[in-house]
């Protein structure tokens, strides 16, 4: 079908073409040009096929200029050319750009009398070609290379004979064409397949036959297996195996693995010519023809030993490290703040108690990271490009007090930032180390407290000394008896500090006998002032420690302040278990009047902390008007010896 404007054609609808009509029209063909593939027969090379084909062309239409066109992204060139000393149309050609939008040929039979073309170079120029008939070239697929074109200066138009003669040599430039773009792309790919063959020494190319004879060797697998490609060509391929996967058949069955899934990836052990060996790494793939038929396979392979040697250190270094960090407690972090992600190692969770799969949000971290200390002091916060976006603790060193998320357990940490930064100065990413310290802290408070409970009871040793020697005067009626009866006190003062300072050292002892012996040196001459009673019960070195302590402080009050610092005081102590409970009393009596200290001493804090702490069990004092009373409830397994 012919598609044409002249002077009997006023428009496709019998009037002139408005201006919204030659709008749309070259909008579409700028549209139709944005869309238009580069081809390599752009280049400006001849081509005698086409340059007779265009001659032809001119001569079956009896025009006097005939082209062939091609049409890029980029330019328009005249490929083949018959009556025209140019290489391309002129500048604001558009032609051909409208060709591209007909579905046959299209014709203007004088351009002069048509409105759209009336200003074309080829119109206006001293040329003054007033008739121009083209027609589209395009491959099998629909892919655009440009038009074929006639030119005539006179008003005209085409027989039917020639428009039928212009459509087959269309035909035939098209095909043409599409052939020399296919053979340009084969030559191209070939070319470039032996420049990676050849040139890919650190890698081994090599096909085999499906039986694994070799039928290539490129200088690659000579230059890492040490054979030349005149040794390998029509050997086994099976050499390159180690002589233990050559024994297990392991080469047919990587071939048939192959076949199976379409590729098998090389990660073993392989032979060289000298008899070494190397880490190999690769893939082995199928060698289809057209039709889809395997012909042998496609061997790519390059030495990685260096590699896999470096990754196995690096393993090895990351187990250590890990182990490290696992015996000191230590976990890592990095945080990127850009993109606000956060990288963190398995011990940071097990420090903070964050589940494996729970997903750590910076929210979280910041809170995880800023925690109030003991002291209500924060740590400093952190100057980013955007503090209000991000607050962690600033480059330094800074410990504070923790509550795990899974169990609540109270938890000390010390926490070192480092702050890195961009070549500009700008603050991009945020490391630190965590270290679990709680061992630290408890180590540290319970030297504080030995420390304090060292000064604390060498004063009770002066107390209680200075009550025995008061009980001994007051109780004695000559010098030598008084000598006699405070050398006996003292020794049992002595023992009874072995008591405290042997108990730690004790894997178990009787609560019977650490009762009797930890106030034996406060009964003084009459035993009958502390009364003993309770069941037999095995202690372990904890238990006993902590209750020697306790009685220790109990026994020392009664003689500085309780019911053995007057004749008549009388103490109780009594055990028992009930309801899976153990319940422990100290109860004085007839002692001078009690009243509750304005201020809780240290051995106050001991029994009613300290005990209770070790034992898993409340202890309370009670300052009741008949004497003081003190009151143990533990658990009843806390208190039984355990050898295990």
């Amino acid at each position: 079908m012919e598609t044409g404007w002249d002077a009997s054609i006023t428009d496709f609808s019998g009037n002139d073409p408005s201006d919204n009509e030659l709008s749309g029209l070259s909008e579409a063909s700028a549209l139709f040009q944005a869309v238009l593939p580069r081809f390599p027969v752009m280049n400006g090379n001849t081509d005698p096929v086409l340059d007779n084909l265009v001659a032809l062309a001119a001569n079956l239409c009896e025009a006097p200029v005939a082209a062939i066109n091609l049409i890029s992204q980029e330019q328009q060139i005249f490929k083949a050319v018959y009556g025209l000393n140019l290489n391309a149309p002129p500048a604001g050609h558009s032609f051909c750009r409208q060709t591209l939008m007909a579905e046959d040929i299209f014709i203007i039979s004088d351009a002069s009398m048509t409105p759209v073309f009336a200003g074309e170079p080829f119109v206006q120029g001293s040329s003054s070609y007033r008739f121009y008939a083209g027609l589209k070239l395009a491959a099998r697929d629909g892919t655009i290379f440009g038009t074929l074109l006639i030119l005539d200066k006179q008003p005209r138009s085409l027989t039917a004979r020639q428009l039928k003669d212009m459509r087959r040599l269309g035909q035939i430039a098209s095909a043409h064409m599409e052939m020399q773009n296919l053979h340009h792309h084969q030559q191209y790919k070939e070319q470039l397949n032996q420049l990676i063959i050849d040139n890919a020494l650190d890698y081994a190319i090599i096909t085999t036959t499906l039986s694994g004879q070799v039928t290539s060797w490129n200088a690659g697998a000579q230059r890492l297996f040490g054979w030349t490609e005149a040794e390998m060509l029509k050997s086994a391929v099976d050499i390159l195996f180690t002589p233990e996967e050559r024994e297990k058949n392991i080469p047919e069955i990587r071939r048939v693995s192959a076949l199976h899934h379409r590729q098998d990836a090389v990660e073993r052990w392989h032979m060289r010519k000298d008899g070494s060996r190397f880490w190999a790494s690769g893939q082995l793939l199928p060698l289809y023809d057209q039709d889809g038929c395997v012909q042998g396979f496609l061997k790519i392979l390059i030495d990685r030993t260096l590699h896999r040697e470096q990754q196995e250190r690096l393993r090895e270094q990351e187990e250590m490290l890990r182990l490290s960090q696992e015996a000191g407690g230590i976990g890592a972090f990095d945080i990127h703040l850009a993109n606000r992600t956060i990288t963190v190692t398995n011990q940071i969770r097990h420090i903070y108690g964050i589940a494996p799969d729970a997903n750590i949000t910076i929210e979280l971290f910041e809170k995880l990271m800023t925690p109030e200390s003991k002291t209500g002091q924060k740590p400093d916060q952190c100057k980013t490009a955007n503090p209000a976006a991000l607050s962690l603790p600033v480059s330094g060193h800074s410990e504070y007090c923790i509550h795990r998320l899974d169990n609540h357990e109270e938890r000390w940490v010390a926490l070192s930032t480092e702050l890195l930064s961009d070549e500009q100065g700008k603050t991009i990413r945020l490391r630190g180390i965590v270290q679990d310290i709680t061992a630290r802290k408890f180590a540290e408070e319970q030297q504080a407290m030995l420390t304090a409970e060292l000064a604390h009871r060498s004063k009770n040793i002066l107390a209680v000394i200075q009550g025995i020697a008061n009980q001994t005067l007051r109780n004695t009626t000559s010098a030598e008896e008084a000598r006699s009866a405070f050398e006996a006190r003292i020794m049992a003062l002595s023992k009874a500090q072995d008591v405290l300072t042997q108990g730690a050292n004790s894997a178990s002892a009787d609560l019977k006998q650490i009762v009797a012996n930890s106030l034996s040196v406060h009964a003084g001459a009459d035993k009958r002032r502390i009364s003993i009673n309770g069941r037999s019960v095995t202690l372990g070195s904890r238990q006993s420690l902590s209750l020697v302590m306790a009685l220790h402080e109990l026994g020392t009050n009664a003689v500085k302040y309780g019911a053995l610092s007057t004749p008549a005081g009388h103490i109780e102590i009594r055990w028992l278990f009930e309801n899976d409970r153990f319940l422990f009393y100290w109860t004085e009596s007839n002692g001078p009047p009690v009243t509750k200290p304005a201020r809780r001493g240290f051995g106050s804090r001991l029994i009613e902390r300290t005990l209770a702490a070790s034992l898993g069990a409340t202890a309370e004092l009670h300052y009741l008007p008949s004497g003081l009373e003190f009151r143990l409830n533990a658990p009843a397994n806390n208190m039984r010896f355990d050898p295990a």
